[in-house]
């Protein structure tokens, strides 16, 4: 359920994206007063966990503030212990890996981020009976829980108190330690910039993504990094840097935070089950483009600080009545279409040539353009377009605005509020619904044009069945006079139930009625698992194992409108786990994928040993410059008898093949950029973005996610590709229908 405005427990997974305002706020607070140690509390663990992590710890951390943690929780051990308090424990929860947790925001600004994980309670008073791998004694755990225990409101605080007094008094009395700790991070951080193998890293300004590379540079700003422009062309190393390039030197004390997102990550499966993503690679997920820089003579060049937000170049040149505006996947094309939705626009669907410059499919050509309106905008945008006397000649498409339906469900609200959170920052207008109304409108094709059904999670039933009718008595979830603070996003006097078969067919009736359903993660299982589509299976392979990864995506259909404005052969992509999509796209086949290796076990069965990064796992290297689902499926009566009722309505269901957009490499070496694998044959062309035809629509499938939390804009366009060209999908396939032919 709603937490907030958009997300539930991501409020504490937003430190590297830092959408939220309240991670902003401990940001400020972290630049502002510099405290040496931020204390986070949670409530997850019996009785008292004091964090260390299990490692690996993240690379980028100085080995100083691992010591801290340690001493810091083993203090909180010996202290309660002392007292007689039993459940107090370290080690053996969470690993220290990925920063995006919010008291990692001290980490990256050399501080200490520790957190505590405290028995909840909700409200009254319960006993507490845990199971033997909680109360067993362990070299981390000395003095543990008891077999059982009254629990309430007074032992969680008395406890968490508790713990934070005896840290508060070990800090007081070791302060000339922790604030000389503190000023050696800072120092190191500078030297290893100095001394160390990368020296500055570069983000050319020019870049095709230009607006998508100011905007990252901006947050940077934001979370505290140094940044600099070069005031002149020169050459440091073997990188050549523009004049108006922005440079991320490595002699600043917060070079920690410039390491730990700007490294590729490297988690081998032989370690412990990761606690959440395992690859963030910061110019991966956002695709821009960054060269590392191995020469001290980058600190002598010419350059000046950056002291506020930047903006990317952006206008038009040229004269005429026509504008062209390059498709640069920047995600502000998406807010330029919306914001002129009363502007005619094509899309171009074929490559082209316009007075010397090459344009790419997806192009967006104004004709009688209102220059003196436009200019601005783009210019505020950094997006840049040409003026000419006619539109060139090639084939284009009207890009019609959608009406938009946005579908939640009421299981589980965490996910999708990324996405509206892109669509409310991009300015893009949806009218927002539980899954439960699918079922009471036969004719969503009336009211919308798109529908975004983003991941929920579970089987494909138990998102068609949605919250389980328990009982008799609804499970309202609305604004009262007791609950003031509900009902701000969404409400309803009964969040039980889904859309059911009812719904299921509804939505099946939209897309064959001329509608396109945007589907993302576990949704995309749902018409594949109901055989309302063909040509796409859902495999569940459980020898796979790639936990919160960046992977190849390698494009499969570059003439799709999905493709618009993607210019290499190959693109970063964030995937977790599943689904695993078959699209009939060759690779391994799954029968024989298991004769490669791997078992089913925790971390594709590879165990653990006590030194696994010593063997890294295998990266792919990327380089942005070259060219060129979990769960089982419905019971088969359950989906015959979908089908059954469907065709009672006059909703048949079509052959047709699926148009494969991006797929995964054939050879698993090819695949991880960043993160973890292990078995990766069963994921050999397998389709990352499949868009199947249904009657006069279309099914968009995401197995990968565009919007995963606040990090992945460089896939944001695939979904904003989707909505611009929502009714011509067709377009690039050779079988498509006549398109317009501008004459120029």
């Amino acid at each position: 359920m709603y937490w907030g405005k958009y997300v539930q427990h991501d409020n504490n997974r937003d430190g590297m994206g830092q959408f939220l305002e309240l991670t902003k706020a401990v940001t400020r607070t972290q630049l502002q007063w510099y405290p040496t140690v931020m204390h986070d509390l949670h409530e997850a663990q019996t009785y008292l966990y004091s964090s260390t992590g299990t490692g690996p710890y993240n690379d980028a951390l100085d080995p100083i503030v691992i010591s801290e943690w340690w001493q810091l929780a083993q203090n909180d051990v010996m202290e309660m212990t002392k007292r007689g308090v039993p459940g107090v424990w370290t080690y053996g929860f969470y690993d220290g890996w990925v920063p995006n947790y919010m008291f990692f925001i001290a980490h990256s600004h050399n501080a200490i981020g520790r957190f505590y994980e405290v028995q909840s309670y909700g409200p009254d008073n319960y006993e507490v009976r845990p199971g033997a791998t909680t109360t067993s004694k362990e070299w981390f755990r000395p003095n543990p829980p008891l077999p059982f225990i009254k629990w309430g409101p007074r032992n969680n605080t008395n406890i968490q108190q508790s713990g934070v007094l005896f840290s508060l008094q070990h800090v007081a009395k070791n302060k000339e330690l922790y604030l000389e700790n503190y000023w050696l991070k800072n120092k190191r951080a500078i030297a290893e910039g100095v001394d160390g193998p990368i020296n500055a890293w570069v983000i050319p300004a020019a870049q095709r993504r230009k607006a998508d590379a100011a905007d990252a540079v901006n947050e940077m700003l934001r979370q505290g990094l140094e940044i600099h422009r070069a005031t002149s062309a020169f050459k440091a190393g073997t990188v050549n840097v523009a004049a108006g390039d922005y440079v991320v030197r490595g002699d600043q004390p917060y070079r920690t935070l410039a390491e730990m997102y700007f490294s590729v990550q490297n988690y081998p499966p032989q370690n412990p089950s990761p606690y959440d993503d395992t690859g963030w690679t910061f110019q991966f997920m956002r695709n821009i483009k960054m060269a590392t820089v191995n020469d001290k003579s980058v600190f002598t060049q010419p350059m000046t600080k950056v002291t506020g937000p930047v903006k990317a170049a952006g206008g038009i040149d040229g004269a005429g009545a026509t504008l062209v505006v390059e498709h640069t996947a920047d995600n502000n094309l998406v807010t330029f279409r919306f914001k002129n939705a009363g502007v005619k626009m094509l899309a171009a669907e074929e490559d082209f040539e316009l007075n010397g410059r090459k344009f790419r499919a997806g192009a967006i050509i104004v004709p009688d353009a209102d220059r003196a309106k436009l200019e601005p905008m783009l210019r505020d945008l950094g997006l840049s377009a040409w003026a000419v006397a006619s539109a060139p000649a090639v084939k284009t498409h009207d890009l019609d605005l959608p009406r938009i339906g946005y579908v939640h469900s009421w299981t589980r609200t965490q996910d999708e509020g990324w996405v509206r959170a892109a669509l409310d920052t991009y300015g893009v207008p949806y009218t927002y619904f539980a899954d439960q109304k699918l079922k009471s409108e036969p004719n969503l094709r009336a009211k919308y044009d798109v529908i975004i059904f983003p991941h929920v999670g579970g089987t494909a039933q138990s998102q068609v069945n949605g919250m389980a009718m328990t009982g008799k008595t609804p499970l309202p979830y609305k604004k009262t006079d007791k609950t003031p603070n509900l009902g701000f996003v969404d409400q309803a006097d009964d969040i039980r139930g889904g859309m059911g078969l009812e719904g299921l067919m509804n939505l099946a009736k939209f897309v064959q009625d001329g509608g396109t359903l945007i589907t993302e993660g576990s949704t995309t299982t749902i018409f594949p698992a109901y055989a309302v589509t063909s040509g796409v299976t859902v495999e569940t392979p459980a020898q796979l194992f790639v936990r919160g990864s960046i992977l190849r995506g390698k494009w499969s259909d570059q003439k799709s409108p999905l493709a618009y404005g993607y210019e290499n052969a190959d693109l970063p992509v964030y995937f977790n786990q599943s689904p695993v999509l078959n699209a009939g796209g060759g690779g391994i086949p799954p029968e024989f994928a298991g004769f490669f290796g791997g078992g089913g076990a925790a971390n594709a069965g590879l165990g653990q040993n006590v030194t696994p990064n010593a063997t890294p796992v295998h990266v792919s290297p990327f380089a942005a410059e070259d060219a060129a689902a979990a769960g089982e499926k419905p019971p088969v009566d359950q989906a015959a008898e979908f089908r059954r009722m469907a065709g009672q309505f006059g909703v048949s269901f079509s052959d047709a093949r699926p148009r494969v957009v991006m797929s995964f490499p054939q050879n698993p070496n090819d695949m991880l950029l960043s993160g973890t694998l292990a078995n990766g044959q069963f994921l050999s062309n397998r389709a990352a973005l499949v868009d199947v035809p249904l009657g006069q629509g279309h099914v968009v499938m995401f197995a990968i996610r565009p919007f995963w939390r606040w990090q992945t804009q460089g896939t944001y366009s695939l979904g904003f590709n989707a909505i611009m060209n929502w009714n011509d999908l067709d377009a690039g396939k050779a079988d498509a229908r006549p398109g317009t032919t501008s004459q120029q």
